[in-house]
């Protein structure tokens, strides 16, 4: 719970990048490449890399979630 917000958003930004990353290498596969064994190795690659961006992205924004929710109920009024 410590972990500053500029940390998280970097990773939840890398996090989206990753995911989009492997969006555009699905997309990119599925238009551009003529249905093949090289075809298919480019969509599991583009599926591995928006799979890992995904959980990154999703754990940060949950991290900061609970850490928004944890300083608003453990904040110390005088």
């Amino acid at each position: 719970m410590t972990t500053p917000f500029e940390v998280l958003f970097k990773r939840f930004r890398l996090g989206v990048s990753l995911f989009f990353c492997g969006l555009v290498a699905i997309y990119g596969a599925s238009q551009l490449m003529a249905p093949s064994l090289q075809q298919e190795l480019v969509v599991l690659l583009g599926l591995v890399v928006g799979g890992v961006g995904f959980i990154i992205a999703m754990s940060a924004q949950l991290r900061m979630t609970v850490s928004r929710i944890w300083h608003f109920f453990n904040d110390k009024k005088n």
